[in-house]
């Protein structure tokens, strides 16, 4: 990272000169893109230590895409809590293990099959020296996010949501030396659980799903829902893989659901115009007197509900999200 940017100074512990950049991107344009792409890289720098609650890269891309409804008057309160996330978490500098080891002149071989074998079997040691060697004969190439992203698409229901919010933070500028920082990132957070094995491909789309989703009981399963439907829509060198674990965890979780009954999920149309101000209900999370991990929690729910009352129309996800501002 260049020595006087965002990253450097919330790396210190900066609070005053990190909140300097908060002004600038108030403005919009140009030093908002700047301070988004920085906080997001900070996010994923962060030193994850309490695995029960969500990892900081999911709340501050969350708030991210809630921004996107109003770029050209950004929230303070939303801009404002990305860097509080930052100065609050423990920052680690990913890139100061780079050019130790391999240098750019001489690079080992390395074939990616033995690098994903080595994530399957959980052999972190070698997955860390491959991951080095990967990283300089591809010249960087966020391929590698990519190929452990495959990898961890085989335990959705651990690490699906993780791995969404990942792939479109750095996919926001997608930034080359950002590329190991996010990979060592995505593989910090795959050590904590074993992966299982490929699933079998099912013939399912997501979006067949879009209309009887409200009627699952469980808003876990929604939220990673609105995650893997954006992912398989995505564009990535690995999107047949993706497909292939998502229709198999769509299969499991939603192929016998019925009909929603519309009726009882318009209770709170009368509402509308509240419920369709993103910016604003985001803000009324972070205000709230909560923990934090509830507020983040929030966060990522609510733009999980966003997207899907964006995609579907229906207007009936508002009932989940009276619901997410009355609990």
């Amino acid at each position: 990272m260049g020595h006087d940017s965002l990253f450097s100074h919330l790396l210190k512990g900066d609070a005053e000169k990190s909140f300097s950049y908060l002004e600038d991107a108030l403005k919009g344009g140009k030093d908002l893109i700047y301070f988004l792409d920085e906080v997001l890289f900070t996010a994923a720098s962060i030193k994850y230590k309490n695995e029960k609650q969500s990892h900081p890269i999911m709340t501050i891309n969350s708030i991210k895409n809630i921004i996107g409804d109003n770029k050209s008057t950004p929230s303070k309160i939303l801009l404002k809590y990305c860097l509080d996330i930052c100065l609050e978490n423990e920052i680690v500098d990913y890139n100061k293990k780079l050019d130790v080891t391999y240098s750019e002149s001489i690079i080992p071989s390395v074939f990616v099959g033995a690098f994903e074998d080595a994530i399957q079997s959980g052999s972190w040691d070698e997955v860390e020296e491959m991951m080095l060697k990967i990283y300089y004969a591809s010249d960087r190439s966020h391929s590698i996010i990519e190929t452990i992203a495959d990898l961890g698409l085989q335990n959705i229901d651990i690490n699906g949501l993780m791995i969404f919010h990942l792939l479109r933070a750095f996919n926001f500028k997608q930034n080359k030396s950002h590329v190991w920082t996010y990979a060592s990132c995505l593989i910090s957070f795959l050590k904590k659980d074993a992966l299982p094995r490929p699933s079998k491909r099912k013939t399912i789309n997501p979006m067949n799903l879009i209309k009887i989703i409200l009627n699952h009981d469980n808003i876990d399963d929604i939220i990673k829902y609105s995650a893997m439907i954006r992912i398989w829509e995505g564009d990535y060198v690995r999107i047949s893989s993706y497909q292939r674990e998502i229709s198999s965890w769509l299969d499991i979780k939603f192929l016998d659901q019925s009909i929603i009954d519309e009726k009882n999920k318009q209770i709170f149309l009368k509402d509308r115009v509240q419920y369709n101000d993103f910016v604003k209900i985001a803000e009324s999370i972070i205000i709230n007197k909560s923990s934090v991990e509830k507020k983040s929690r929030d966060i990522i729910t609510l733009d999980a509900l966003r997207y899907l009352k964006n995609k579907s129309g229906n207007e009936a996800f508002n009932f989940y999200i009276k619901d997410l501002l009355s609990s």
